[in-house]
């Protein structure tokens, strides 16, 4: 009897250790730990999606100085850098959640991570390495943001050049 007291015992404290982890990993991750220059949810309002209705009008708008940009013709082994302007035309904040594109060889080097206000421009910036990737390119880059439609795509095409041979 006494074997079993103790095992009751036992299980109970364990119990309480159990609970105790649990509740202190809950405090760890309640998600306070905003870095400074990140978008924060308390920095702007999103109108309410989904099953409720949105006055479409309300929503920011994303106004591209152009979404399709040339590189022309290109060495192989060049890193072309190109830079996407846009302003906020809609009537609340814009914010970029996402900038990707659509290989290895384009990567998003710089976009706001801040809401950006009506009327305020911004720019994305995207980089093309053509090392290996002679011939006609054509490469995507996706933008999410809280607009209507959410994604946004540009465009970014040239001719890679490869070096020539020489006479045989």
């Amino acid at each position: 009897m006494i074997g079993h007291t103790f095992i009751q015992q036992l299980g109970a404290t364990a119990l309480i250790v159990l609970a105790a982890a649990t509740w202190s990993s809950c405090r760890i991750t309640d998600h306070s730990e905003n870095q400074p220059d990140e978008v924060n949810p308390g920095d702007f309002h999103i109108s309410a999606s989904g099953y409720k209705a949105i006055d479409k009008a309300s929503l920011p708008v994303m106004t591209f100085d152009s979404t399709a940009l040339s590189m022309g013709r290109i060495a192989e082994g060049v890193q072309v850098e190109k830079t996407y302007g846009f302003v906020n035309t809609g009537k609340t904040d814009l914010v970029l959640t996402d900038v990707r594109a659509s290989c290895g060889c384009t990567v998003a080097k710089g976009w706001p991570r801040m809401p950006v206000q009506p009327g305020q421009r911004g720019i994305i910036t995207v980089q093309f390495n053509s090392e290996g990737r002679p011939g006609m390119q054509h490469k995507t880059i996706t933008v999410v943001a809280n607009t209507d439609p959410p994604t946004s795509v540009l465009t970014l095409s040239g001719e890679v050049v490869s070096p020539s041979t020489g006479p045989n």
